[in-house]
């Protein structure tokens, strides 16, 4: 077998062009899929942007759903772009094999032989790709560093990725080499020599209307179906992740702002003790710290006095005020009853969790919140928990109960709020108030028109009077959607890639199918073509293949990214779709001129190109 493989080796060396194309074209598209896999995984770790205390918690669940969709079209698309790539070269070597066949050679032979070829191209560009997508990663985390400074990072290398990659990668290009190769063998020598016999030629395409190129490029297509199917459905998933990191990033990060906004309220400003103000606000922040057992605001003096608030709710405008009962306590896991089919009877769950948690006590009927949640809204036996808290102490919340100082209130809906990273639950006031033994509320939320000076200096003296501080509350929501922002800025170098790996793949179809027919462009550049109609022709080749796999992309990316990829789904204008469909497919039309360059100029450019190094 080893002097198989070394004649192998010594047949690749013999086309040398279209061996270092193909190992470049492998090479480029594993590196791309390889750096945005890896990348990918970092930005799964939200904590990672030092988002510990608060907005990760909260966050984590709606970031991590998005970025496992993307990674898992990733892990398909490498495996696509292989497998076609692969299967495009040894498609593009049947006269090879009918010429074998023709004299003589033994069918095992000749499938060993190409297989050969396949494997030392896959292993090659295996290797290669997933050296130079490491490079990358590695240069991304360094660009990551530098871009958040406030980060300690691991930088623990990811061997176990990397490895399963590999696996893969090979898996799909050794198996899905060994089909061309098995179906040419079992080929007639004669039609094998001649592949273009009994082809499908497709008589029209959808382009047609722009001239005798697009005709004469859609005739090229269809006979080059075998390689179509699957570029096509490589470009598509390349396009999709494009514009689902596009389009999608920014619906989930409006929408996120959303939700910020709607636990938060908006021009609030927030009245309390100026102790219990800077550690609230600071488990508000997204760069404090959680709440502990040295928050305790329940003294006499920590209460707000009634005359306090209905001197500010005086005050010109002032929309409304909102009084709140804040505790830090210890909180219990509840058990719950549930059907279990298997055993055809009730069953108990919950394990008798204990943990520390922030209890809010609220005034359903008056507060100016409007939080995202999941489940049906509370009545005064009933509490709502934050999703970390869910996430952390229950089996299953909605069946259980929360139990606290003494009491057990049963959980009917798990709330979106980065309050102490998610560790809270809302009630109702009376119902905290009386596990407390207090009457009043130590925290005021006083909503504005609008953050007008004059009126928050007339609300601060208010406050001072009677011995307290006064927060903007705005602040710490500006900081959380910046933090948001952050986020998502960092996908754009997984959507450039994902465009790059399209562009790779497209130009590798391009290259394997207009060289395959090096004899029609010699010919038709002998008998007079100009330069421009024949670079027409390879445009438009590829034209017709981006848009049948760019069009799709960009609506099923659309539908993902509006009723999939988060509830509650927003957009930050009317226009947004219709400006990000556009943009991108413009885009996408970039890809393709910018890949068929290179075709054209390998073309007009190389006399000395063999017409076997490029023979189907």
């Amino acid at each position: 077998m080893s002097e198989l493989e070394n004649y192998a080796s010594k047949d690749l060396k013999r086309r040398p062009f279209r061996s270092t194309l193909v190992l470049i074209s492998l090479t480029s598209v594993i590196a791309s899929t390889t750096f945005i896999f890896l990348f990918g995984n970092v930005l799964l770790d939200v904590s990672v942007y030092s988002i510990s205390g608060t907005l990760a918690s909260s966050m984590g669940m709606f970031f991590s759903t998005f970025v496992w969709f993307v990674l898992l079209l990733v892990f398909v698309l490498g495996a696509v772009v292989v497998s076609s790539t692969v299967s495009l070269e040894m498609v593009t070597r049947r006269r090879d094999i009918g010429l074998m066949k023709a004299v003589g050679t033994t069918l095992d032979t000749i499938f060993d032989f190409f297989m050969a070829q396949s494997v030392i191209l896959l292993l090659a560009s295996v290797i290669l790709g997933l050296t130079f997508g490491t490079v990358f990663y590695l240069i991304g985390m360094v660009w990551l560093s530098s871009y958040l400074t406030n980060v300690q990072f691991t930088m623990d290398f990811p061997f176990l990725q990397i490895g399963l990659l590999a696996v893969i990668y090979i898996f799909t290009g050794y198996y899905s080499s060994q089909k061309p190769i098995y179906d040419t063998v079992q080929e007639s020598p004669s039609l094998a020599l001649n592949p273009d016999v009994g082809s499908k030629v497709t008589k029209s395409g959808f382009l047609d209307t722009f001239g005798l190129a697009f005709r004469i490029a859609a005739k090229g297509t269809g006979r080059r179906i075998r390689g179509t199917r699957r570029t096509i459905l490589s470009l598509f998933l390349s396009f999709t992740i494009a514009s689902l990191l596009w389009m999608g990033g920014g619906v989930v990060e409006t929408t996120s702002r959303s939700y910020l906004m709607r636990s938060m309220g908006t021009n609030v400003i927030a009245v309390g003790n100026p102790a219990l103000l800077d550690q609230y606000y600071d488990a508000y922040s997204p760069y404090g710290s959680p709440l502990n057992d040295a928050f305790d605001f329940l003294e006499s003096s920590d209460l707000i006095n009634a005359s306090l608030l209905n001197e500010i709710d005086d005050v010109l405008g002032v929309v409304n005020i909102e009084s709140r009962l804040v505790v830090f306590s210890d909180v219990q896991e509840g058990d719950g009853i549930v059907w279990n089919p298997l055993i055809e009877d009730y069953t108990r769950i919950g394990e008798g969790r204990e943990d520390n948690a922030l209890l809010v006590g609220v005034d359903w009927t008056s507060t100016i919140s409007d939080w995202y949640f999941e489940g049906s809204r509370p009545n005064i036996t009933e509490v709502w928990i934050g999703g970390t808290l869910a996430n952390e102490m229950f089996v299953d919340p909605l069946v259980q109960s929360l139990g606290f100082r003494g009491r057990s209130l049963s959980v009917s809906a798990r709330a979106f709020d980065t309050l102490n990273g998610g560790m809270l639950a809302f009630m109702d006031q009376s119902v905290l108030q009386s596990a407390v033994g207090v009457d009043g509320t130590n925290l005021a939320l006083v909503q504005l028109d609008y953050y007008d000076e004059s009126v928050i200096s007339q609300i601060e003296t208010l406050a001072q009077s009677y011995g307290f501080s006064i927060f903007r509350q705005q602040i710490a929501l500006d900081e959380n959607i910046e933090s948001i922002h952050a986020i998502w800025i960092l996908l754009n170098p997984l959507a450039l890639m994902a465009l790059v790996s399209a562009f790779l793949g497209l130009m590798n179809y391009l290259l394997v199918s207009v060289f395959g027919r090096l004899r029609d462009y010699v010919i038709m550049r002998s008998i007079g073509a100009k330069p421009s109609f024949i670079a027409k022709v390879m445009i438009a080749e590829g034209l017709e293949m981006g848009v049948k796999s760019g069009i799709p992309a960009l609506l099923v990316a659309a539908l993902l990214s509006i009723y999939t990829l988060i509830p509650e789904a927003a957009v930050p204008t009317l226009a947004y779709l219709p400006a990000s469909i556009v943009t991108i497919f413009i885009s996408i039309l970039a890809v393709i001129l910018l890949a068929s360059i290179p075709v054209y100029v390998f073309f007009m450019t190389r006399n000395d190109l063999r017409v076997s190094e490029f023979s189907s």
